[in-house]
């Protein structure tokens, strides 16, 4: 059976571009595509996949429980997560969560195809900014001083933040998440409490300061 990679972002730059690199890492790989997650879990219910190339930022999507909806319908196959988000601070939570690997959008065509690589082997890919974060953080008995704050938050609080800064309120983001009211003014506060804010502008211009890594969307 040859090769299936499977390209999952709704841009179709970024979709033809990853083709390119794909049939040059490996002529002979399908390729396939989606643009948002209900497309990717109707393609995985029809199709093998070896392995998947997610940008967490689709429709549908943007959560952390999508490894998870991945691996219900498809427990082996490789997830390389390929995101604009800040690396340092997603890396190791969809890593933690099953994926296999995760890149930045701006990285160089040698490093995607090298993620490739490691993934398809069966090991974990981190950048070597990840892997040098990472050794500093042990270095320091898990102390680094120019620490993104919004590692400070748990994975459900994350999301919760992201929902607040895209003006959601919290009826909408309780019927997002699947969470009580309640529970959604809890996680504000906290999020207030680590972030050292006191309102949703101060929020904002946080979360847009550390959230995006290069730039990018």
């Amino acid at each position: 059976m040859p090769l299936h990679v499977t390209v999952v972002d709704d841009h179709s730059a970024v979709r033809l571009g990853m083709k390119y690199i794909i049939r040059d890492w490996m002529p002979e790989a399908a390729v396939s595509f989606a643009e948002n997650m209900p497309e990717l879990l109707r393609l995985l219910s029809s199709k093998f996949i070896h392995i998947i190339v997610l940008d967490i930022n689709i429709p549908g999507g943007n959560h952390f429980d999508m490894i998870k909806m991945i691996r219900d319908i498809q427990a082996n196959v490789r997830i390389l997560v390929l995101s604009a988000y800040e690396e340092l601070l997603y890396a190791l939570r969809y890593i933690d969560l099953g994926a296999d690997g995760y890149l930045q959008k701006d990285s160089r065509e040698d490093e995607i195809k090298e993620a490739l690589n490691t993934v398809f082997r069966g090991k974990k890919y981190l950048s070597d900014d990840v892997k040098e974060h990472l050794l500093q953080r042990r270095l320091n008995h898990g102390i680094l001083s120019g620490d993104n704050p919004l590692q400070r938050l748990t994975n459900r609080e994350l999301e919760v933040c992201q929902l607040l800064v895209q003006g959601k309120g919290v009826t909408e983001i309780s019927k997002a998440l699947f969470i009580h009211t309640s529970t959604v003014g809890t996680y504000k506060g906290k999020i207030y409490e680590k972030l050292n804010v006191i309102n949703i502008r101060e929020l904002m211009d946080k979360f847009n300061f550390h959230h995006i890594g290069a730039g990018q969307k």
